[in-house]
């Protein structure tokens, strides 16, 4: 029978309450996920279950599964109140720096202001001072949008080149302002309140287009209404702020299916090297994808953030640049603050959108404050209502579909980290999975599952093989390198005499290993060259692996450090005898001047007085 986890009703928006009833059922059966699921193409099915397949072993009786039964009587169980989406507050914990505060500003205009057909020509430098607004609304209604597209990329250039060209022209004339005219003379007065002669040649080379974010933004706080109690009390759980749920304004604009050109995807953006380590990606499922699974990996990647770095506005700036990035940057600087790196870090990699982060989170904060209070009393999102069952087989995913009775829309809505070869039934999906159904098709769900045939549960996963065509040059060891795969593999889903047995031209099936790869990259099982992308993909999976590992690295480095301060905290004491020196104290007790004076907080020009207490680092 069916082990129904939990089932949840989850109504987030305005005016529901969740309301959750525990469905348990007296046995659980099944087999366990087999740990080489993989993804690709060539196909071979598995042995159909057995009609009473061994139990898992839980503690529970074994069950079997080979005739209907009647579904237990599920006991009710009132879960607190989830409350609309909290009105976030100020919170110190999150300063506003008076510095950022005209950033903060611009960032402002350009979630709830700027229309996403107005295009803001600025300098990088200086945000807030907007050079012109090329304006094209009324445009869009008559001109195909692609020829908009087109003609606005070459104005959008236009405008940085006659930036530069204005401003070599003000810097010409900087002492004698009264012979510009125009355009010249309003951007000298744009940026006459600047210090130093040269602040004009400065700003050359700067010149930015942005983008207004109005329509998009409505939308994402629209459609959050879904999503924030729920994240709200995912971030309570951690004890986090809940003003970071807001991130995803930044982020993704709440698009479940935003995906970006550096591979990350969802509305947290997980890259995949930072998801492998919080969530599930492999041939199965990118729970980036999945809202409520991508959320718990953010709260668990920001607070590993704070705790490295031990300050918020540095914390979410790490969320975009790196926490060991940061903590690196810091050390560079000798700084301590998100300021101190602002002011002083300079790096290619520390540009404009890291800069520009915590300030764009800030103003997506107040833009999202402001519509909470215009909206309150506006009809919400509609809500999100699902119980939660757990598969006990490998089971095709449109089955699991069937038997709660949801549309593919809405089955998928619920359930969206399922790669492509899940939802095409190239693959089953396994035993172990929390699979969300609309509200009150639980039960019923369980007694269709009871009665499912050996054609439908099956106790292994589909094999699918990634194929590859060998190149010049190319040997057995480098391509199992490449795809992370043991030789030994290659060489038996080949049927290959030797490790040398391979041809310039030859097609041969790589065996899938889970978390391998950045994603599923597959080919026709006919197919004669493989992905075009592949190359591609791999290079990008081997740099995000050497870069996690310089950062661990660095990491465990940190650690160190900080359990040597640990140990050097532990400190005897030495009260200064008359004629006693800094050195002569050293001397005695074996350590450093150096230690001596760090563990008591003492400047090179400090001198020691009669009866002075001092820490003598251990």
């Amino acid at each position: 029978m069916l082990n129904l986890l939990h089932a949840a009703r989850i109504s987030l928006p305005r005016g529901l309450a969740l309301i959750a009833v525990l469905m348990l059922c007296a046995a659980r059966s099944g087999a366990q996920e087999s740990a080489g699921a993989g993804a690709g193409t060539a196909l071979s099915n598995p042995t159909p279950a057995a009609a009473a397949p061994a139990p898992v072993s839980t503690g529970a009786p074994p069950a079997s599964i080979a005739a209907p039964a009647a579904p237990a009587a599920p006991s009710a169980v009132v879960m607190p109140a989830v409350a609309l989406p909290q009105t976030v507050l100020p919170d110190n914990r999150f300063p506003r720096y008076e510095a950022l505060k005209p950033a903060v500003s611009f960032w402002t205009r350009v979630f709830g202001e700027y229309s996403e057909l107005q295009s803001v020509v600025h300098s990088t430098l200086y945000p807030n001072r907007v050079f012109k607004v090329l304006d094209y609304r009324q445009d869009a209604l008559w001109q195909d949008r692609f020829q908009l597209d087109k003609r606005r990329r070459g104005e959008e250039q236009d405008a940085k080149e006659e930036f530069d060209r204005l401003l070599k022209q003000v810097d010409e004339q900087r002492y004698a302002p009264q012979n510009l005219s125009g355009e010249a003379r309003r951007l000298y007065d744009l940026y006459a309140d600047l210090p130093g002669e040269d602040k004009y040649r400065k700003l050359i080379g700067t010149a930015r287009v942005q983008r207004g974010l109005k329509e998009r933004t409505d939308k994402a706080l629209e459609v959050s209404d879904r999503y924030l109690p729920s994240m709200e009390k995912t971030f309570r759980g951690y004890e986090l702020p809940v003003t970071l749920t807001r991130l995803p304004l930044v982020e993704s604009s709440f698009n479940l299916d935003a995906y970006s050109k550096a591979g990350a995807a969802g509305i947290w953006q997980f890259i995949p090297s930072s998801a492998r380590i919080y969530m599930r990606l492999n041939e199965v499922v990118d729970d980036r994808r999945d809202p409520w699974a991508s959320t718990d990996g953010a709260a668990r990647h920001l607070k590993d953030d704070y705790t490295l770095l031990q300050d918020w506005p540095l914390a979410i700036t790490a969320y975009n640049y790196g926490r060991a990035g940061i903590a690196r940057a810091l050390d560079k600087v000798q700084g301590a603050s998100l300021m101190d790196l602002i002011n002083r870090f300079e790096s290619d990699r520390f540009g404009f959108a890291s800069r520009n982060y915590y300030a764009e989170f800030l103003a997506a904060v107040d833009v999202e404050r402001a519509y909470r209070a215009r909206a309150a009393l506006s009809a919400a999102a509609k809500p999100l209502e699902f119980e939660v069952v757990e598969t006990q087989h490998y089971v095709p995913y449109d089955t699991l579909r069937r038997l709660c009775g949801a549309s593919d829309e809405a089955f998928q809505r619920l359930n969206p980290a399922y790669r492509p070869e899940v939802i095409e039934g190239k693959l089953y999906v396994p035993p172990g999975h929390l699979i969300r159904v609309p509200y009150g098709s639980a039960r019923a769900f369980e007694v269709g599952y009871a009665k499912l045939g050996e054609h439908e549960r099956f106790d292994s996963q589909r094999v699918m093989y990634l194929l590859h065509k060998v190149a010049s040059g190319e040997t057995l060891g480098r391509i199992a390198h490449d795809y992370h795969v043991p030789q030994k593999a290659i060489i038996a889903a080949n049927e290959l005499k030797s490790v040398h047995a391979l041809r310039v031209g030859q097609v041969i099936r790589i065996p899938p290993r889970e978390e391998a790869r950045p994603g599923p990259i597959t080919v026709a099982l006919g197919e004669a060259t493989p992905s075009q992308t592949l190359e591609q993909k791999l290079k990008q999976a081997r740099e995000e692996q050497r870069e996690d590992a310089a950062s661990r690295q660095y990491e465990q480095k940190q650690k160190q450090k900080q359990k040597d301060k640990a140990r050097l905290s532990v400190a005897r004491t030495h009260k200064v005898a008359a004629g006693q020196t800094l050195s002569g104290i050293a001397k005695r007790y074996k350590v450093s001047v150096t230690a001596l004076r760090e563990a008591n907080n003492l400047p090179e020009s400090a001198t020691l007085r009669v009866g002075q207490k001092l820490k003598v680092p251990g």
